[in-house]
């Protein structure tokens, strides 16, 4: 039942943020948070809001990219202490501003997630988890698929185990120890965000929130042998990835929310009832990818809200103070106080100011075109792209976020693809004649509404049809300038990963030999199959199993050196894989 009455105040934009680069720091006697970010320009600031303005407490001089922030402490202690992420550096900050930690780490990988728990730091880059105790390696893991995230379990003393898990992109969380793994565990989709059940592992001290690439959000509690299903919620709706996880009492019943935050910038609040099962409260679309969600107090002492940052850098909040008053309740003339007429005034004085550097820049530009020596420098823009199967419906979602308003999108492909109508899809569609001779089957474009910056685009692919499709991106921004990404559409382009089959039907087998090396066959089945890990797995004989999402069939797969066996009930899927397999081979022989 939906029951939550909030309000959007926005506060200040910052740059481009990744995923969990906003914090919320802890109240001290009541007062109210301040808001931590780190942003795509390398900043790492601390303000305070006041009087619905933002005020800087501190603010770090630019440099690399930020791509995690997290709080920490001492044990028992206030987690009051800012350690952000950039390359392979993590650095620390005080609540002042003060820089009390740099530390190079030996990763050869970018910094993807980050987790601090007392003196321990664990790190994550694609593929490799590093653990330092007091600026000291003390465990690493080499994982067979992606890492999306990293959390520890809550520390019940001082030198209690350090516990460590992994969201990783096979469907499967990874519960350490040290640098072995104690098991492993299949969730509902590729597991993107972790969070700590109601912020602090729930009762059991073991439970945490995971959601999803494909819109899932579940509850586990993770026993010291095997991990305990709680409850999952499915993406009915069809709506975006889950990118954040938090929880806070925003309802003011006592029991703390879940507040999920997705890439499409839908955000979630989801209470519970009398069997602790999650019940949706509150939905808000910001047509913005979320970042980041906070709950919390920051702008209204006593007033709650959940503060989020987006993709391009708003910082906003959902408050429940009500602004609305009543029409009757007006007097007949309004006086504006001195507080407001000097903020509008400062406001005005600012906006004439940006219009003549506007004007000043313009005309310094219009005469540069007049002189044939010069040359035109492009303004590059950065866009956050996704390429996803989506199980429930068979299709793929392309997702295309700018941090500037988007003119058009061109859609090439070299095989024929079906382009699905989509409800979040406001763009004018044109369709363009194509000559196959050219290598051209679809040419499509997509003509963007006057401030759009996120763009969602379903497409069917035809299993047998592979090939490349390119997205040319061109933004509003003068003088106009495109970004061109590639996604790869594979042989079996509607196969996913799953961890389960049913042994019990009937099969069709291709069984393939020759002198081929165990790396080459993974090669060509990365190749042909989605959610093949690019890297090789460490052992000496690989089994994998994969569902065609369009017709339910099953396909598994075992190889090792100079051997490969193929099984499905679909002889379409093995027809196709024997196609691919054999060019390869013969361009093996021919090389």
């Amino acid at each position: 039942m939906l029951q939550l009455q909030l309000n959007r105040v926005d506060y200040c934009q910052v740059g481009t943020t990744n995923a969990k680069c906003m914090k919320l720091m802890p109240s001290v006697q009541k007062e109210l948070q301040r808001v931590v970010v780190g942003d795509s320009s390398g900043v790492v600031q601390l303000f305070a809001i006041k009087q619905k303005e933002p005020v800087n407490i501190f603010k770090s001089l630019p440099s690399k990219r930020i791509t995690r922030v997290e709080l920490a402490g001492k044990f028992n202690d206030v987690y009051d202490r800012i350690f952000a992420s950039s390359l392979s550096t993590v650095t620390g900050y005080s609540k002042k501003g003060k820089q009390f930690f740099s530390f190079e780490t030996n990763m050869t990988e970018p910094i993807r997630s980050m987790s601090v728990m007392g003196d321990n730091l664990c790190i994550t880059g694609s593929y490799v988890y590093n653990c330092y105790k007091n600026s000291q390696e003390s465990a690493y893991y080499l994982c067979p698929d992606k890492i999306n995230d990293v959390i520890c379990l809550p520390l019940t003393s001082a030198d209690s185990k350090l516990i460590p898990i992994l969201a990783c992109n096979d469907r499967t969380l990874r519960v350490l120890d040290d640098s072995i793994v104690l098991y492993e565990t299949e969730v509902a989709g590729p597991p993107s965000t972790l969070a700590l059940h109601n912020r602090d592992a729930g009762l059991s001290g073991n439970e945490i929130v995971y959601g999803t690439s494909d819109g899932k959000v579940g509850l586990l509690e993770m026993n010291a042998d095997e991990p305990l299903p709680k409850w999952e919620l499915a993406n009915d709706r069809r709506l975006g990835g889950i990118s954040c996880l938090d929880s806070y009492d925003i309802t003011s019943d006592g029991i703390l929310d879940l507040l999920v935050g997705r890439e499409d910038g839908t955000i979630e609040v989801y209470g519970y009832d009398s069997m602790d099962n999650p019940e949706l409260r509150y939905t808000y679309n910001g047509n913005e990818g979320i970042t980041s969600i906070q709950g919390g107090c920051i702008g209204t002492s006593g007033y709650d809200e959940i503060v989020v940052s987006t993709y391009n850098g708003w910082i906003f909040g959902l408050t429940s103070e009500s602004f609305n008053k009543e029409l009757s309740a007006l007097p007949a003339t309004l006086s504006v106080d001195k507080d407001s007429s000097a903020k509008m005034n400062k406001l005005k004085s600012e906006l004439d100011k940006l219009q003549s550097q506007v004007v000043k820049m313009r005309n310094v530009y219009q005469s540069t075109l007049s002189n044939p020596n010069s040359l035109s420098q492009l303004k590059t823009f950065q866009i956050n792209n996704r390429f996803e199967l989506n199980r429930d419906d068979a299709s793929y979602t392309l997702s295309i976020e700018a941090e500037v308003p988007i003119d058009n999108v061109l859609l090439q492909c070299d095989v024929p693809i079906d382009l699905l109508d989509s409800e979040k899809n406001s763009c004018v569609v044109s369709y363009s004649e194509c000559d196959e001779n050219d290598g051209n089957f679809v040419l499509v474009t997509y003509r963007c509404q006057a401030n759009t910056t996120r763009l969602d685009i379903k497409i069917r692919t035809i299993e047998g049809q592979y090939g490349m499709l390119q997205a040319y991106v061109t933004s509003r921004i003068q003088p106009k300038n495109c970004l061109v990404k590639q996604y790869v559409i594979k042989p079996l382009s509607l196969h996913q990963r799953t961890h389960l089959i049913d042994d019990k039907r009937p099969i069709n087998k291709l069984k393939l030999s020759g002198n081929f090396s165990l790396a080459e066959i993974h090669s060509w089945l990365y190749y042909s199959i989605p959610e093949i890990p690019e890297k090789v797995p460490a052992e000496n004989e690989i089994k994998f199993y994969f569902i065609n999402t369009f017709l339910g069939s099953q396909l598994e797969i075992n190889y090792k050196q100079n051997e490969a066996i193929f099984m499905s009930e679909n002889v379409s899927t093995i027809s196709i894989l024997k196609d691919v397999l054999s060019k390869k081979l013969l361009t093996k022989k021919l090389s």
